[in-house]
C-alpha cells in the first residue's frame, strides 16, 4: 500500500548534487523533490554488520543526509566475508568509526552520527527518537524486540530484515502509519512474532553460517524500503513480509495484519499473488526462517 512521505523536502539541490544524483532524478516517485527529501532525512541503522553494511552504503550513495550508526563492536577478520562496509585495514577499529570513514569517503556531505554503544532500555528512546526512520539490522533477539517496542512507542517506522544461512525475511513495521487518506492501523514485530523464542533454541551464524552475498541482497532491499518510505515512492513492504531463498532464487510474500498472525500463501499461488491466500496459520517462531508452508527450522541472525 502507498504511504505518505516520511520526510519533507530539504533545500534546493546544489549543482554538485544534481550531477551526483542524475540517475535518481528521472525516476517516477523520486525526482528532484524526492532527492531533496532524502537529503533532509535522518536514518538510524542499528547494527553495522552483515545487513547494516550494504544498507548504509546504499543509503549514503542515495544521498540520505544524516545516518546514525549504532554498534558497540570492533571490526574482526571473521566479519569481512559479508560486512562489506569494513576493510582489512580497519580490523580492530570500532565499527561505527569504520562506517563513518567509509561513508564519508563515498559522500562527504553525508553526516554520520556514531553511537558506539549497545542499545539498551536506558538509552534506546533517546537514540532512536532523534531519527525519522530506523533500520533493524541486528543479530540478537533482545535488541530486535527493544528496537520494535521503543519505535512502536515513539511512532517511528522500522525497516526490518533477518538472514540465516541462505534464507531471509524482510518487512516494514510502523505503529502509526499514514496513507494518502489518513492514518492506518499499525503493524509491529509483535503482531507477527509476539515473543522471542526460548533462549535454548537460539542458533547463531557462527554455528550454522550465513551466505555473504545474501546479506548484500537483503541489505540493499532494506535501503530500498527506506528510500521508498522517505520519498513516498512505490509501495513499501508495510503489511507484507517478503521471504527469500537464495539457493533456489525464489521469493514468496506473506500478508500481515494488526494483532493477528500472517496468512500463509498457498504454495500453488505465485509469490506476487500470495496476498490473496485466505488461509490463516500459526506464525513460525522468529527463530525460524522457512518457506511458506514449510515446517523446517533455521535461526536468524544479521551479522
Amino acid at each position: 500500500m502507498s504511504l505518505v512521505p516520511l520526510v519533507g523536502p530539504g533545500p534546493e539541490l546544489s549543482v554538485s548534487d544534481r550531477g551526483r544524483f542524475a540517475r535518481h532524478l528521472p525516476i517516477e516517485g523520486i525526482g528532484e523533490e524526492g532527492q531533496r527529501r532524502l537529503r533532509a532525512a535522518r536514518v538510524c541503522v542499528v547494527g553495522a554488520g552483515g545487513l547494516g553494511s550494504p544498507a548504509l552504503l546504499y543509503l549514503a550513495a542515495a544521498g540520505v543526509g544524516t545516518l546514525g550508526v549504532v554498534d558497540p563492536d570492533a571490526v574482526e577478520l571473521v566479519n569481512l566475508q559479508r560486512q562489506v562496509l569494513h576493510t582489512t585495514a580497519g580490523i580492530g577499529t570500532s565499527k561505527t568509526a569504520s562506517a563513518a570513514a567509509r561513508l564519508g569517503g563515498l559522500d562527504p556531505s553525508v553526516r554520520v552520527v556514531q553511537h558506539p554503544v549497545r542499545l539498551e532500555p536506558g538509552n534506546a528512546a533517546e537514540i532512536l527518537g532523534g531519527y525519522d526512520l530506523v533500520i533493524d539490522a541486528v543479530d540478537n533477539y533482545p535488541t530486535r524486540y527493544l528496537v520494535s517496542d521503543v519505535c512502536a512507542e515513539l511512532g517511528v517506522a522500522v525497516v526490518w530484515g533477518a538472514v540465516m544461512v541462505t534464507r531471509a525475511q524482510v518487512s516494514v513495521f510502523w505503529s502509526r502509519p499514514v496513507g494518502p487518506d489518513g492514518p492506518l492501523p499499525g503493524i509491529t514485530l509483535r503482531d507477527v512474532y509476539p515473543e522471542p523464542p526460548d533462549e535454548a533454541t537460539w542458533v547463531s551464524a557462527a554455528q550454522v553460517g550465513v551466505l555473504g552475498a545474501l546479506c548484500g541482497q537483503v541489505g540493499a532491499l532494506l535501503a530500498a524500503e527506506a528510500i521508498k518510505l522517505i520519498t513516498g515512492a512505490g509501495e513499501p513492504l508495510f503489511g507484507r513480509l517478503l521471504y527469500l531463498d537464495t539457493m533456489t532464487a525464489t521469493t514468496a510474500e506473506v500478508p500481515l495484519a494488526p494483532g493477528r498472525n500472517p496468512r500463509r500463501p498457498d504454495p500453488s499461488v505465485r509469490a506476487g499473488d500470495a496476498r490473496d491466500s485466505p488461509e490463516v496459520v500459526k506464525t513460525p517462531a522468529l527463530g525460524r526462517i522457512q518457506r511458506p508452508g514449510e515446517r523446517g527450522q533455521t535461526s536468524i541472525a544479521a551479522s
